[in-house]
């Protein structure tokens, strides 16, 4: 069985058409994975902000409640 030159290249072509493929569909993985790690910090920024309000809220009702107590 002989192999021609002309089925290697054929052969060869293929498989750069399929290597280029896979590279593009790589390069859009690591697109949406960078775009999801941003993301991912923007929600965390965004809870940290939740924090800080919700502390200030509690520290303020806990300030409110003790003014009462005494009061009362």
């Amino acid at each position: 069985m002989s192999i021609k030159l002309e089925e290697l290249n054929t052969e060869k072509e293929r498989l750069e058409g399929d290597r280029k493929t896979l590279l593009e569909r790589l390069q859009e993985y690591q697109q949406g994975l960078t775009q999801t790690q941003q993301q991912i910090q923007a929600i965390g920024g965004a809870i940290q902000t939740c924090n800080f309000f919700i502390g200030k809220v509690q520290s303020s009702q806990e300030s409110k409640n003790k003014k009462e107590s005494v009061v009362s």
